[in-house]
């Protein structure tokens, strides 16, 4: 009797729903997560002999020991679920939109009392706040930010510094906020400022052209001259942009435009935000080529792009028909709440669109290939500059930070393939060291960290750099060689260039030499000051530093906001910063009254009342506290 294959008898359990499904290896590691209007029919495709014979099939086929499958009711639920499990699970072999903590966005939170537009590098998650970009140029978010300023004066102080305020800043005084602080403009005219904000950066111009416009036709009605010039100054502002803008297209349309271009293991995908028949947005997301199919990476990047957008155009232009387009469509349009064209052309001007967005990935998708291709060289470089066995792909280095041999802290930094590699980013607390001894906390800091390494069987870096010379070179040397690695792995020290003294003891600007030591090498490593591998050696040092050092202040803040609150019940560390972050500091706090305390977030009457009294302790006359003492030993004696 033949073994029944595990995988088939999966494949004739499937049912013809909508749903996702997972592909696990034999450890149960999600290799694959993908959707399906009908899952039955989308998973066995995979399996057929007679089926796709692409690279990635192939490599499903060998590797797959169990599917798991979740049904849902709707192809939108199925596009959500995929791209939460994306999230959450990470598979290798799907294209993950990287977060934007590299780019700025705008931020608008309508349920604050104030609204107020901030740049922000980092969404957050489960916000109820509108994001508009994000956009790769901080000059011109800035631009755009004080544009705004002048057509809508939103206050832009945070809301510590808005609490506390008792007259307008200057930037009322040249009319670029309405200073809501003082109560200089009224929630009801605010919360326009705040609508025409969003409908512009939401690209809604013409419809804020036409409120302003009867606006201003309303205050002439009234006589009220100045405010009518006032909004007519705003009209001819945001006209002007109109008309710089309107260079794309005569006809007005809102439609994103996606391009795609891969080659060598890389992958760039660029998307076209119009709105209005303007070109408002461009942005590109770079991915590794796992050689799935376009449609299938089109399917995935849709998902995962709209399901965080809180505007999704009515027409999307792709470049490859999509695998799954009625699940993707019928997704999109349950989270649009109306129609959504996904669009191949063929011919027209949407055609020339499509081109230009896949000339733009490709140019995208060269430029990065390059950057690669000249880190490669720079590794290259300081391999030969350092007699290293192998090309430092991975790059570990490690500082110490300390403030008068207190709060010691070591950190390590990471660098994959010339560029910073923050996920393998670690500091640790010096438990072992007693005061300031630099080498022995950095014998601590190495041995914790490979004695780890080396008991997971991790991989480990092709370099490690110390920031430091000789004294903690060698340090690190003796740690090695009790752990064994001595030979296995390479160690360099980088001493700091120093400010070099004058002839009569004034200091001067001249500097000397970054030096590189090695072990058992009298002199230091010679490298030109302009040589790309010494300062991608300077680079990972310097950023050791900085990780340290906000490390180390983050240790001597929270050791000096220790005002003795968190040993009362009911204040812990989220309310504590939350009471800072309203009164803005501990001094203000203690001036506060139990009401002002009471009106805090997250704060009670009881709670108020006794962080008041534990704030304000009053003083027992005198001899009351030795009788009290004399009481409790007594009460205390008689218990035992």
């Amino acid at each position: 009797m033949s073994e029944v294959d595990p995988i088939e008898q999966i494949l004739d359990g499937l049912p013809n729903s909508p749903g996702v499904y997972m592909m696990k290896d034999e450890k149960g590691k999600i290799l694959y997560v993908g959707k399906a209007s009908n899952l039955r029919t989308r998973v066995r495709s995979y399996f057929r002999e007679s089926g796709d014979q692409r690279f990635s099939v192939k490599f499903l086929r060998a590797r797959v020991a169990d599917i798991e499958v979740v049904v849902t009711e709707t192809e939108k639920e199925a596009l959500l679920l995929e791209n939460t499990f994306i999230k959450k699970h990470q598979p290798r072999y799907n294209i993950r939109l990287r977060d934007d903590k590299t780019y700025i966005s705008l931020r608008l939170d309508p349920t604050d009392e104030w609204p107020r537009l901030h740049r922000i590098r980092r969404r957050r998650e489960n916000d109820k706040a509108l994001y508009f970009g994000p956009f790769a140029s901080s000059s011109a978010v800035k631009e755009t930010m004080r544009f705004l300023q002048k057509l809508f004066p939103l206050r832009s102080c945070p809301d510590n510094v808005l609490r506390n305020r008792t007259r307008p800043c200057i930037l009322h005084q040249i009319e670029r906020c309405s200073a809501p602080c003082v109560g200089l403009v009224t929630h009801e005219k605010y919360a326009e400022y705040v609508d025409q904000t969003v409908l512009f950066l939401n690209g809604r111009r013409d419809e804020v052209v036409e409120l302003l416009r009867r606006r201003m036709w309303e205050y002439s009605d009234a006589m009220a001259y100045e405010k009518a010039a006032a909004v007519r100054d705003q009209l001819t502002a945001i006209e002007r942009t109109i008309e710089q803008e309107n260079v794309v297209s005569h006809r007005r349309f809102d439609r994103d435009v996606i391009g795609m271009a891969r080659e060598q293991g890389r992958m760039v995908i660029s998307l076209f935000t119009y709105r209005g028949g303007s070109l408002t947005e461009t942005r590109a997301f770079d991915f590794r080529d796992h050689g799935l199919p376009d449609g299938a990476v089109i399917d995935t990047f849709l998902g995962q792009y709209y399901a965080d957008q809180p505007v999704i155009p009515r027409d999307i232009l792709v470049p490859v028909e999509l695998e799954e387009a009625a699940v993707v469509g019928s997704g999109l349009e349950s989270l649009r709440g109306g129609p959504v064209r996904l669009l191949r052309p063929q011919r027209g001007e949407k055609v020339r669109l499509i081109e230009m967005a896949n000339r733009n990935a490709r140019q995208e998708l060269e430029k990065r290939l390059a950057g690669e291709k000249s880190r490669e060289a720079v590794l290259a470089d300081l391999q030969d500059k350092l007699r290293l066995p192998k090309l430092p792909v991975r790059i570990e280095c490690f500082d110490i930070s300390n403030f008068q041999g207190s709060f010691v802290v070591g950190s390590m930094t990471s660098m994959l393939n010339g560029e910073a590699d923050k996920a393998n980013y670690r500091h640790f607390k010096v438990k072992s060291v007693e005061g300031q001894d630099d080498f022995a906390s950095m014998r601590e800091v190495l041995t914790r960290r490979y004695s780890r390494l080396l008991r997971e069987e991790t991989p480990l870096p092709d370099l490690i750099v110390i920031d430091g010379g000789k004294g903690q070179l060698n340090a690190a040397i003796e740690v090695l060689r009790e752990l064994d690695m001595l030979g296995r792995v390479p160690v360099c020290g980088l001493a700091k260039a120093r400010l070099l003294a004058g002839r009569q003891g004034i200091r001067t600007e001249i500097r000397s030499e970054e030096r590189v030591f090695l072990p058992n090498r009298k002199d230091p490593v010679r490298f030109d000051q302009s040589d790309p591998a010494l300062f991608l050696l300077v680079r990972i040092r310097d950023e050791a530093h900085r990780f340290g050092i906000s490390y180390h202040r983050k240790l001597r803040n929270s050791a000096s906001l220790r005002t003795g609150l968190e040993e009362l019940p009911g204040i812990g560390p989220t309310r504590r910063k939350k009471l800072l972050t309203h009164f803005g500091s501990l001094t203000r706090l203690k001036q506060a009254s139990a009401e002002d305390i009471a009106s805090a977030p997250g704060m009670t009457k009881g709670l108020a009342l006794t962080l008041f009294q534990f704030l304000h302790p009053v003083e027992p006359p005198p001899g009351e506290t030795e009788e009290a003492e004399a009481e409790s030993w007594i009460e205390d004696d008689g218990e035992e």
